[in-house]
């Protein structure tokens, strides 16, 4: 090998370069000039040096001045350099500092030996300085990458951070902002598991009016703030409506406009609604993409199976998915979960609905707890394994201890006659008034009882028609043809998605007599009007497949009479 030759510094190749611009490097060899010598090489090429001339040395000098780059004898006395070179990366702990080893052994034990010692190249006795230039660019490239690395890596923890705060900000906000509005909490056998800190599960309790009991299990896709921002809403309209006893339907409907509006295509809510009577006689479910709840009674297990999708996926949700019933009688108790439950996984791999559910279910006697016995179950099944998905459980013993006093029910005097009025607007006016929802906490339904079906029908189709004719500017004649009639209600809901703006506007009067009474329904719309000759014709032809509710309409009431091209309509009916 050629020995090192200094450039002339008298020639433009032979300037200096600044011995400070590429940091600073340690040269460990107990041989004085082999330290001379590279310190003129690396001073050349921009570099610092400090010398040590054995391994205790080596990491004084490492521990005082934090070098960039590390150049080490292996064979010294004492310390020898691969000992030096342990220590030194223990120092330097996750910042890459280069470590090259200075060596004229040539073995491969002795290569190996080094770099398992931390080291990350070689530098061959007698120094040559195009190599040593070339390891110098070699091992920059990898400490800028290495560099590069722990940047993003910071800034990834920074985020990961963030994330962190913000699961924890959205926990305490359903904690406090949904959760505690919750009744009963104590009388039901609750379990949940978080995946992380948000547990995306959603259980939610109130009373009706009637002192009955609603409840609410739901399952959020997505975890953390995406979560929390539906089920605050979620939890307003279900405690907001549930404590005036609007009906099941209409809180769903609510439920699913709101969640339409705020959650993106690919988040929904599925979920379970449970509504008990105030007397414990009868329940009421609706299971929207929820694993089946389960009722165990005297006999047998009856299964409350998923029936319609999720809220917040349609704008609008099928009307035939209506809440369904079943009876109820002293001592049945009922259950509820998430799919967190069902899918949680053992170390083999299988889920619990696999592995010991079902037998467990099976096994369920009537009048006695299962959800401390599938507890127990599940500890077995997750031990020491990480669950990707939340869980929730509720158990509910349907006992006179879940129901609270009904709330006073105001009555009118026999023969007093009242008004009453309701104006919807904008997003509103897709949610159809229902009187016995409406009129009923307000005590207004006596003497009302068996007509309240006839009136339902009646109120239904004049609000139909002056939502989809005046406000939404629907024709009728779209729906000639079966195609005609799926675009109609296509556009129909498109145009409710979208925000339709104006209102319709509903006027009650009961007139009680001695032989019977008089209810007078008036509609005003905000829309322009429509053919009033054109839709009596139609309502009066049999051939037609549309307009027939008008013609219903005018069958069941006394007089049915239209004014302002068709915005307002008045009926009387008489019994």
């Amino acid at each position: 090998m050629m020995p090192f030759e200094y450039p002339d510094p008298d020639t433009p190749n032979g300037d200096r370069a600044d011995s400070s611009v590429r940091g600073c490097a340690l040269i460990v060899d107990d041989e004085p000039s082999n330290r001379r010598l590279l310190t003129l090489m690396l001073n050349r090429e921009g570099f610092r040096t400090i010398e040590a001339s054995d391994g205790q040395e080596a990491i004084n000098c490492f521990a005082d001045a934090r070098p960039d780059i590390v150049f080490m004898d292996v064979m010294m006395p004492g310390m020898d350099g691969l000992e030096a070179t342990r220590q030194i990366k223990m120092l330097a702990g996750i910042d890459f500092i280069p470590v090259i080893f200075l060596t004229a052994l040539a073995e491969s034990q002795s290569l190996m030996d080094c770099i398992q010692a931390g080291g990350d190249d070689f530098l061959s006795k007698p120094f040559n300085f195009i190599v040593l230039k070339a390891r110098i660019l070699a091992m920059e490239r990898v400490r800028d990458l290495q560099r590069s690395v722990a940047t993003k890596r910071q800034a990834l923890s920074a985020m990961l951070e963030r994330e962190r705060e913000e699961q924890a900000l959205a926990e305490r906000v359903l904690s406090r902002a949904v959760m505690n509005r919750n009744v009963i909490m104590e009388q039901l056998i609750l379990v949940q598991r978080s995946a992380t800190i948000f547990n995306g599960d959603l259980v939610l309790t109130q009373h009706l009016p009637d002192g009955g009991l609603r409840l609410l299990v739901g399952d959020f896709t997505g975890h953390g703030l995406a979560a929390a921002i539906g089920a605050l809403p979620v939890a307003d309209i279900f405690h907001a409506m549930t404590i005036k006893g609007i009906d099941d339907a209409y809180v769903l409907a609510e439920m699913n406009r709101r969640l339409y509006q705020i959650l993106p295509p690919d988040r929904f809510l599925a979920a379970c609604l449970i509504s008990i009577r105030g007397q414990g006689s009868e329940l009421r479910w609706w299971n929207g993409g929820m694993p089946s709840a389960w009722l165990r009674c005297r006999d047998g297990l009856h299964e409350l199976a998923s029936h319609s999708l999720p809220l917040g996926i349609l704008p609008e949700l099928p009307a035939q998915e209506l809440p369904q019933r079943i009876s109820l009688s002293c001592g049945d108790r009922l259950l509820l979960m998430s799919d967190g439950l069902l899918e949680a996984t053992n170390a083999q791999g299988q889920m619990f609905v696999n592995s010991g559910f079902q037998e467990l279910l099976n096994a369920w006697e009537f009048g006695q707890p299962l959800a401390p016995a599938l507890y127990a179950a599940l500890d077995i099944q997750t031990a020491g394994m990480e669950q990707l998905d939340d869980i929730a459980l509720v158990e509910i013993p349907l006992s006179a201890d879940l129901f609270a006093a009904p709330l006073p029910v105001p009555r009118l005097l026999p023969h007093s006659g009242w008004a009453w009025s309701l104006a919807l607007k904008d997003t509103s006016m897709c949610i159809q008034p229902s009187l016995e929802v409406a009129l009923k906490p307000l005590g207004l339904l006596h003497g009302l009882e068996t007509h309240i079906g006839t009136l339902e029908t009646i109120i239904a189709e004049l609000y139909s028609n002056a939502l989809e004719h005046g406000v939404l500017k629907l024709e009728s004649s779209m729906k000639n043809t079966p195609d005609g009639f799926d675009a109609y209600y296509q556009d129909r809901t498109q145009r409710l998605a979208e925000g339709c703006a104006g209102q319709v506007i509903l006027d009650l009067r009961y007139e009680p007599s001695d032989t019977g009474g008089c209810v007078e329904v008036r509609i005003t719309d905000s829309g322009v009007g429509f053919d009033l000759d054109e839709n009596l014709a139609v309502s009066r032809d049999p051939h037609r497949p549309w307009g027939r509710g008008i013609a219903l309409v005018r069958q069941l009431c006394e007089s049915v009479t239209y004014s302002h091209h068709g915005a307002r309509v008045k009926a009387v009916y008489r019994w």
